[in-house]
């Protein structure tokens, strides 16, 4: 038995199927395409979010994207300096009874994961997006929000070992790793252009010291395009929404537009600088939306 395992896949493996299916579609939560999706919306909303939009703003959401990118290039380049296995089986679906069949497909693609295993990249990246959400936006007096998102993030970073894609150990260095991040970023990387290219200057690193990995490739065109729209719109982006409307219109012009260059590069066959370009159009033009948002909506009157 492995150092890292201490006999936790086997035990929380043996959970009746019906919570390990849960912990399987709760695990989805801490996918790359989750985040995205997720924060794209809160930071087009901002202040105008159901429940939450009080403590909210969108230099706080954007600050939290770019940590985010930081965590995922710093993960993609430890995995590649350990080399450190995930647990056999990894690579196959677990077979769950008593699951609804238009879930089985989320289950089966939830609990199945290749490559490297150390650190646990779903528990560092959780730390750094559920709870440094929480952490930022709870006021004194009021830690419920850093305690919704402390949870969530031990529910997604626990969910590993139960689907059997990590090891215990994974998962505690990815949460150590996430909290030291967080901490540090408190004192050098406090705001979004600081944070974005660090996350961009940590991902060309990788792409030298591992090579054109998806995530790395990913990683740079993000924290390239973002830079660039955060720095030359950051006096122009509101920061607050003046009304519902204009939130509303700012999310669906993001949908419109980002979605649609997702599609268009998802048809596309390019090659790795291509992708950096692509992915940097696309990250630039979500910081952008919420200008055009306000433009818009001031436009219908």
């Amino acid at each position: 038995m492995p150092v890292r395992d201490a006999g936790a896949v086997e035990a929380l493996g043996a959970l009746p199927d019906p919570l390990v299916a849960a912990f399987a579609l709760v695990t989805l939560l801490g996918d790359v395409a989750a985040y995205f999706l997720v924060f794209s919306v809160l930071y087009w909303l901002g202040d105008r979010t159901p429940f939450v939009g009080d403590r909210l703003d969108r230099e706080l959401i954007v600050q939290i994207v770019a940590l985010g990118f930081v965590a995922l290039a710093l993960v993609t380049l430890l995995k590649h300096v350990f080399t450190l296995p995930r647990p056999p089986g990894a690579d196959t679906p677990i077979a769950v009874t008593g699951v609804p069949d238009a879930l089985r497909p989320l289950v089966s693609d939830a609990s199945v994961d290749d490559g490297y295993g150390f650190p646990s990249g779903h528990a560092i990246g959780s730390t750094v997006v559920y709870g440094g959400l929480g952490w930022l936006v709870s006021g004194t007096g009021d830690r419920r929000p850093l305690y919704v998102g402390a949870t969530l993030a031990a529910l997604v970073s626990l969910s590993r070992v139960v689907v059997g894609v990590h090891y215990l150990g994974d998962v505690l260095a990815g949460v150590a790793l996430g909290v030291a991040l967080l901490f540090l970023a408190t004192r050098y990387l406090s705001t979004p252009g600081r944070s974005f290219p660090a996350a961009g200057a940590l991902a060309a690193v990788g792409l030298v010291a591992v090579g054109p990995t998806e995530y790395l490739l990913f990683g740079l065109g993000a924290s390239l395009g973002a830079t660039a729209a955060w720095v030359s719109l950051r006096d122009r982006i509101p920061i607050t929404a003046r009304s519902g409307r204009e939130a509303l219109v700012t999310a669906v012009s993001g949908i419109l537009v980002v979605g649609g260059l997702l599609a268009v590069v998802a048809t596309l066959d390019l090659a790795a600088l291509g992708t950096v370009l692509a992915i940097g159009v696309v990250l630039a033009a979500l910081v952008a939306v919420p200008v055009a948002g306000a433009r818009l909506d001031a436009a219908l009157g």
